[in-house]
């Protein structure tokens, strides 16, 4: 049985007792943003619902995170709302408020869009008495997440696509990619002027822990460094030169 079908069966079986788990998440979205979820189990639905979105998706089957990613933020919110108002009763009088920023600030972090998160939220909600804390929030989010230096999600998951054998993109104009360049690789320790990178890639720019700059001719790649490459439609092929010289060589894996 492949992995689509016991995750679908898994999933069946989750519904079976609890319909409002699965699927798209309107519905459980909606109950959350009113307050109608026990403080007691936010925990509990929190965890199934993060994994039935992770183990979902990551199945192959045809469907989207985008909806389960707004329950997750709005059952993150409401836990911090419900825990603030048991410490504090009288700063907090409805926990549920929590939800809505929890929503939009958890889309910021996690497809790093903050303007676009307040709007969502906003016209979702039609509360624009909010519009401070989903500024104060979405940006606080937006910091944190780039202080860690993640990817984007839907630019991840295009870098994990890209990753997989056979898979072909075609671009219509110049676009950016990133790679990490793994210990033992053909690119550690090469300057860039070595590369011998295909005409229409170039690099612009290398991460190293909280320092950026502008690689040069001389810049010299070592392991553990992020580097940025601008790739033009006529060198989309560079791509899997880039990813090779970036993964470490397969006898040194072995060993």
């Amino acid at each position: 049985m492949g992995a689509p079908a016991l995750v679908g069966a898994g999933a069946g079986l989750i519904g079976w007792y609890s319909p409002i788990l699965v699927g798209g998440g309107h519905e459980f979205s909606e109950k959350v943003l009113l307050g109608q979820i026990a403080w007691t189990s936010i925990l509990i639905w929190l965890v199934i619902r993060f994994f039935l979105t992770i183990t979902s998706y990551g199945s192959g089957a045809p469907g989207g995170i985008f909806a389960p990613l707004l329950g997750i933020g709005a059952l993150i919110g409401l836990g911090i709302g419900e825990m603030v108002a048991k410490l504090a009763p009288s700063v907090i009088e409805q926990p549920a408020v929590f939800a809505v920023v929890g929503m939009a600030a958890y889309f910021t972090a996690i497809v790093r869009a903050p303007l676009t998160g307040i709007v969502l939220i906003l016209e979702m909600t039609g509360n624009y008495q909010q519009m401070l804390p989903l500024l104060v929030s979405c940006f606080a989010a937006y910091a944190v997440a780039e202080f860690f230096k993640e990817l984007p999600i839907y630019e991840a998951l295009l870098e994990r696509d890209l990753m997989k054998d056979g898979i072909q993109l075609t671009i219509r104009e110049p676009a950016i990619f990133e790679f990490e360049i793994e210990p033992q690789s053909l690119f550690e320790g090469q300057k860039v002027r070595d590369l011998d990178l295909p005409a229409g890639c170039i690099l612009v720019r290398c991460m190293e822990g909280s320092r950026e700059w502008i690689p040069t001719a001389l810049t010299q790649l070592e392991a553990h460094m992020r580097i940025t490459a601008v790739v033009a439609p006529s060198a989309i092929d560079s791509l899997k030169f880039l990813q090779g010289g970036c993964k470490a060589r397969e006898h040194e894996r072995i060993s």
